[in-house]
């Protein structure tokens, strides 16, 4: 136990020393300086992969995780080091989450025709921004703009009780070739249970890769402010937006904490689960800060979950 205090202690140390003065210019930031305060990283382009060929892994720089389990969270937003509060998601959002998941299941088990429907808490547009650095030759000469908007897979999170044993019978059923309803069957099982976590979700960057690097990629890895919008599949005037802090989380990072690992794996092998394979890639974590209610109604984008 002397020996993990000591440990926290000196890796606490350590980002002190890494954010510097950004730390400590917090409280002096002005106008001046949140407006134009942007990391000269973003005009650059960045090395953000370590590890051997074959095996490498990006290590996110920008997100200090080291008071998580106090529900707080240091990000560098606008070239500024910030302390933000995780908060959890209200009833409104999470019953419409499960509902719409759970009614998506149902039409999947049924004897009829499975239609799929966009949108839904799967498929939120994401929001980015702070990147300007070029991805070469896709952008041919770089972009005028450096916010993104793309539509992501996203999914709830177990708690650490149980994110590990389901991320192994999910690979159990993956590896004995379960057939389709029946992993659906499981899935739907699963999320009529009371083991998941409102602080949090999770996605991959499926395409990111050391030789390929998506513009939603970059954008984090240097401002990881982000917002997620969704909208109903089911009743199309159902909207929520979050606005989160994203982690980046690769699972082949040796450094990072098994409880990281198994939730960075996670929406990986969820993927898998419907398409036969579980690719290696990095994990993001979205942590909770800020909720609106967007639905059309009475106050549309009431703020339901406060900073305060």
């Amino acid at each position: 136990m002397k020996r993990e205090k000591e440990d926290k202690g000196i890796a606490r140390r350590s980002f002190l020393k890494w954010s510097g003065a950004g730390l400590l210019s917090l409280p002096l930031v002005t106008k001046t300086k949140l407006a134009f305060g942007t990391s000269f990283n973003c005009w650059l382009r960045q090395n953000y992969w370590e590890g051997p060929e074959g095996a490498e892994y990006c290590v996110h720089r920008t997100v200090y995780d080291g008071e998580v389990a106090s529900s707080f969270i240091w990000a560098r937003i606008d070239g500024w080091w910030r302390r933000f509060q995780i908060r959890e998601v209200e009833d409104t959002f999470w019953n419409w989450n499960f509902e719409e998941r759970l009614r998506s299941f149902e039409e999947q088990l049924s004897a009829e025709p499975y239609e799929y429907r966009a949108g839904g808490p799967h498929s939120p547009s994401l929001a980015t921004y702070g990147n300007w650095v070029s991805r070469g030759e896709i952008d041919l000469g770089g972009s005028a703009f450096h916010i993104n908007n793309k539509i992501i897979g996203i999914n709830c999170v177990p708690d650490k009780d149980h994110i590990k044993d389901l991320n192994e019978e999910m690979l159990d059923m993956i590896d004995t070739g379960a057939d389709f309803k029946t992993k659906v069957a499981w899935l739907k099982g699963i999320h009529e249970q009371s083991i998941w976590r409102r602080d949090l979700q999770a996605g991959v960057e499926y395409f990111t890769t050391p030789e390929f690097e998506t513009h939603t990629f970059l954008n984090l890895m240097e401002n990881p402010a982000s917002t997620l919008c969704y909208q109903g599949r089911y009743d199309i005037f159902t909207s929520f937006e979050l606005r989160c802090i994203a982690q980046i989380v690769h699972p082949n990072n040796p450094d990072i904490s098994d409880e990281l690992l198994q939730i960075a794996k996670f929406p990986a092998i969820l993927h898998g689960f419907y398409h036969d394979n579980v690719p290696v890639v990095p994990g993001v974590l979205y942590w909770h800060i800020e909720e609106f209610d967007n639905s059309v109604a009475d106050e549309p984008g009431k703020r339901v979950v406060k900073t305060r």
